[in-house]
This record gives C-alpha cells, sequence and structure tokens, in this order.
C-alpha cells in the first residue's frame, strides 16, 4: 500500500521519491488508525444497542459481558494497530508476534486457576444460568446471589455473611429461583391424637394463609404422613412459594399450625422440621 501511496504522491507532486516514500508510510498509517478506530467505535456502539435491548432483569449481566467486550476489543485494536505501524515503519513484526505467543503461553501455564476463573465467569455470564437477585446453592453455601463478576461470584447467605466463590469452583449447583422453591414444614403429632382432623386442619391452614398472603404460585400441599419418630407421627405441609419468601413462611405457617392446634387441644406440638 505504501510503494503504491508513494508512486502517485512523486508523480503529482515535485518531492523526491524518499520524501513521498516516507510521506506515503505516514498516511498509511493514518488511515489505517482511522479505519480501526472507526470500526472500533462501530462495535462499541452495536454492543451498547444489544444491552439496551433487552430485557431489564438481564442488564447486569449484559452490562458485565459488554464491558469484558469493550476491554478485550481495546486490546486487540491496540494491538492490531501496534503491528500496523511497525510494519509500515520497515519493523519486522513476526518475532514481535512469536515473543506475544511465547509470553501469552507461559502466563497461561503459571496462573491456569485464574484462567479458569474467568472462563468459567465468561460461560456464566454468556448463558445466563444465574443472575443477581437469584436464591442459589453453591457447595455448602446457600443464599441471593449479589453479584457475578468473570473471576468471582459473591452470595449473601441467610446469616447475613458474604461468601465468595471463585467460578473455577462452581462446577454445579442449584437454582431455586427457577419456578420457585418448595417451604416445607413438618409437624409432629401424638399417636393418640385424631389423625383425619390435624389433616384437614393443616389443609385448612394451608390455604387460609394462601388466600390471605397471596403468596403461594401453587396449592399447599398435605401429603399425608411422612415417617414416625419416637412417639409421634410426622405430618408434612408444602407451598411452593418465590425463594426470598421461604424461610418466612415457613415461619408463619407453623405459628398459624401451633394455634390451630391449640384450638383443638390436641397434645403438644414437638420440635418442627
Amino acid at each position: 500500500m505504501a510503494a503504491e501511496l508513494a508512486d502517485f504522491i512523486a508523480r503529482w507532486t515535485t518531492l523526491e521519491p524518499s520524501t513521498a516514500y516516507l510521506l506515503a508510510r505516514l498516511l498509511a498509517v493514518l488511515v489505517t488508525a482511522l479505519l480501526l478506530l472507526l470500526g472500533y467505535r462501530l462495535l462499541l456502539g452495536m454492543v451498547d444497542r444489544i444491552v439496551r435491548a433487552r430485557p431489564l432483569r438481564e442488564t447486569a449481566r449484559l452490562r458485565t459481558l459488554a464491558s469484558l467486550v469493550h476491554s478485550l476489543l481495546r486490546w486487540a485494536v491496540g494491538f492490531v494497530a501496534v503491528v500496523v505501524v511497525l510494519r509500515e515503519l520497515g519493523v519486522d513484526v513476526l518475532p514481535i508476534l512469536v515473543s506475544a505467543g511465547v509470553l501469552g503461553l507461559a502466563i497461561g501455564f503459571g496462573a491456569q486457576s485464574l484462567i479458569r476463573d474467568i472462563i468459567t465467569g465468561f460461560f456464566m455470564l454468556f448463558e445466563g444460568l444465574i443472575h443477581v437477585g437469584d436464591v442459589v446453592q453453591i457447595g455448602g453455601a446457600a443464599g441471593t446471589v449479589e453479584s457475578i463478576g468473570l473471576r468471582v461470584t459473591t452470595v449473601r447467605t441467610d446469616d447475613g455473611s458474604l461468601r465468595v466463590v471463585p467460578n473455577g469452583q462452581i462446577t454445579e449447583f442449584a437454582n431455586y429461583s427457577a419456578g420457585g422453591v418448595r417451604a416445607v414444614v413438618d409437624v409432629p403429632l401424638a399417636r393418640d391424637a385424631p389423625l383425619a382432623p390435624a389433616l384437614a386442619v393443616l389443609a385448612e391452614v394451608g390455604d387460609v394463609w394462601a388466600r390471605e398472603s397471596s403468596a403461594a404460585l401453587d396449592p399447599p400441599q398435605v401429603p399425608g404422613i411422612i415417617g414416625f419418630s419416637g412417639g409421634d407421627v410426622i405430618l408434612r405441609l408444602t407451598v411452593l412459594v418465590a425463594p426470598q419468601q421461604r424461610l418466612g413462611v415457613e415461619a408463619e405457617l407453623r405459628r398459624r399450625i401451633k394455634e390451630a392446634f391449640d384450638r383443638h387441644r390436641w397434645p403438644p406440638i414437638g420440635a418442627a422440621g
């Protein structure tokens, strides 16, 4: 490109061939830089439009991805610009490319865990398996996702502590926000207490709570006897609710069940499950 441009400049000006060649190289570098900058701006604008067009739930995830794409584009454009400028100035760029490849391999071997965390974080963000605000269980940490980064994911547990989990360690997890989570209340009942009325009371408590709270995602269920413990039979009441409401719903159902059993003067209830 520089040679053809130098011939054109020398033909239409009175400049010396060496001067025309130098000017041609400078113009080639300038045109290349402008084209790279234009392409960079167009790609950034395209990424930003995609982020703005997505639903609000995906905004945080896409903004993180957009930030990553911005950084990658910036480094890629900068690297290409340096290579092009050096080549136009007559520098042999092949040794530079080989050295960059060797350096990349060395860094990759020396920071395998960091690279694994980043790659896992990228695919978590790209696939959208976890969102900020989801209730999840990752290994021994169960709670609400507060942030998802390229390297770590933070989870706020029920006791208020903030667990920081490297993304490379997230090999499997449970997401309770995908369709709700089931609140479960196990109720011990003395063997000499009437079974059928107790089951009816549990069903009534669940139905009344569901009507008053409007928090049930499906009708409460009373599957019957689920086990035995000492001299008690174990009954169960379950209902599907939003993940962040599970603990509060279970506590409220236990309170209502206790009051209902007290009204019927049945034997005291043991510790609920």
